[in-house]
């Protein structure tokens, strides 16, 4: 068995000793031979004797390469066997997403996070930066975005208070640490759903924000940005402008899902330009706005992604990609879309979101799904695969470490491969020694509860599910019906 994920796409093992010398650094040593034939990110291995050679034809590949030598020596105490492997991706986009909004996470961790990834060949951290329940980025022409926005009263599981945030010179640490690995990074704005807490240090941005909190427990707010009011547009382009230079990767997530429609349909300012563009729909609405943003970030060089439309309009960008997680667009609209020339990451919530519980999303299903779904003619649009980390239900680095492993090293291995080895499960007992001193909080690799622990644990997960913050929602809607039936009232007598 070759102990390495992902599992090299080619690999020989053939008689005769292999054995690593070691350099000044402790790595393991190897002649480097540049090598314009093999993919970008690809590399091969080829160790005799006591010589290695590695070829590439990108540092990113003779990084990957190094890679595996390197987990080859540490796994085999410097003895592998000789061998040859040939190896690149399927896919060129290789995602984890870390959320930080909902319990913020410091630098020294996220670190942590980007050498997990540079171990498993992951090659995309998608920081999820701002929710309804916190806004963890400084952003200067704004300070109450941190001084109010970073501050939860308390949270849904700890139910005491909690904060954070990063300046923009731990943002820019982050992203050189995450480059030196061959790592680039995506930060996420949430807009314009998911943006309570922007709301809270700011009310103007909502259709109502008096008496705004940032968000205490999880779930859809009905509190989302003022899609009317010019400054609300204003607001996110000095915010976005902010993070272009810190951010200098092509990609930009806006987030853009989950908007319920409650406010614009009572709010005049989004009545208006719901009107002003003849739109038949909310959903056209919502779309021409982020196009907006799109096309702001496109002449600034970057590339848009958003969580897929519920209801695909036709009127959004096809520029923009989209990060396929379902929220009701059934994978016949994706082919379609897919098929119609949007490119798309897929990142399904199951079985690829790593805070569900084991019972749910399990290596398995994992392994099971089809990254190509039926339909898909124009599979090259489909640019690459995520995995996030949501962490409502995660409130520290332990936890964190039990939901990513083994689940992570599953995920990297079809990312890299296009799927995973039937022998990938055997596999993770020896990432655990290796994961442990490089920090992870684990003792050992969670498993999938069967039986009637099997039952317990779903029972748990979808008793969580139905609170959903609900009942928050439908109080502060009352007080909100109140307020801009007033406030209409006040505008019709004053025509």
């Amino acid at each position: 068995m070759f102990p390495i994920i992902p599992k090299p796409r080619n690999i020989e093992l053939k008689d005769g000793e292999g054995r690593l010398t070691r350099d000044d650094s402790g790595g393991a040593n190897y002649e480097y031979v540049y090598d314009p034939d093999i993919p970008y990110e690809g590399y091969s291995l080829k160790t005799e004797g006591t010589h290695t050679v590695l070829r590439a034809s990108s540092e990113a590949g003779a990084f990957y390469g190094e890679t595996t030598l390197n987990v080859l020596d540490d796994m085999t105490g410097g003895a592998p066997g000789a061998f040859f492997v040939s190896d690149s991706p399927a896919y060129g986009y290789r995602a984890y997403m870390l959320d930080v909004a909902r319990y913020f996470f410091d630098t020294d961790v996220v670190m942590k996070h980007i050498d997990y990834m540079a171990l498993l060949k992951l090659n995309v951290l998608h920081l999820h930066l701002t929710d309804d329940q916190g806004w963890r980025v400084e952003i200067k022409k704004y300070p109450r975005l941190t001084e109010v926005g970073s501050h939860r009263r308390r949270t849904h599981i700890r139910f005491k208070a909690h904060c954070g945030y990063y300046t923009q010179e731990e943002l820019k640490k982050i992203v050189a640490y995450a480059h030196a690995r061959h790592i680039k990074v995506v930060p996420e704005i949430d807009f314009p759903g998911h943006f309570q807490a922007a709301i809270a240090a700011y009310p103007e941005l909502g259709c109502c924000g008096e008496g705004l909190r940032v968000a205490e427990n999880f779930g859809v707010k009905f509190d989302v940005a003022c899609i009317g009011n010019p400054v609300v547009i204003e607001f996110m382009k000095d915010v976005l402008s902010e993070l272009i230079p810190i951010f200098t990767d092509e990609y930009f997530h806006i987030g853009g899902d989950e908007v319920p429609f409650r406010r614009w349909e009572k709010c005049p300012k989004c009545l208006a330009l719901k009107k002003s563009l003849g739109a038949d729909s909310w959903h056209r609405v919502q779309a021409h706005v982020v196009n907006e943003l799109a096309d702001f970030l496109a002449e600034h060089g970057k590339t848009t992604i958003t969580w897929n439309e519920s209801e695909p309009t036709g009127v959004q960008n096809k520029n923009i990609v989209w990060q396929y997680w379902q929220g009701g667009l059934s994978e016949e609209k994706l082919a379609h879309e897919i098929n119609e020339g949007r490119r798309v990451i897929m990142s399904p919530g199951e079985p690829f979101y790593l805070d569900l519980p084991y019972s749910i999303n399990n290596v398995a299903r994992m392994r099971a799904y089809k990254l190509v779904p039926d339909g898909v003619t124009a599979a090259e649009n489909i640019i690459g695969v995520e995995f996030p980390l949501w962490t409502e239900l995660v409130p520290d680095e332990k936890q964190a470490d039990k939901m990513l492993f083994p689940r992570l090293m599953a995920g990297a291995e079809i990312a890299w491969r296009g799927s995973a080895d039937t022998d990938i499960e055997e596999r993770f007992g020896r990432y655990l020694a290796v994961l442990k001193r490089m920090g992870a909080k684990i003792s050992e690799f969670k498993k999938e509860p069967r039986g009637f622990m099997k039952i317990l644990d779903r029972i748990w997960w979808f008793r969580r599910q139905l609170y959903w913050g609900a009942v928050p929602n439908l109080i502060r809607n009352i007080k909100v019906d109140k307020i801009l039936k007033k406030r209409n009232g006040q505008l019709k007598s004053d025509d």
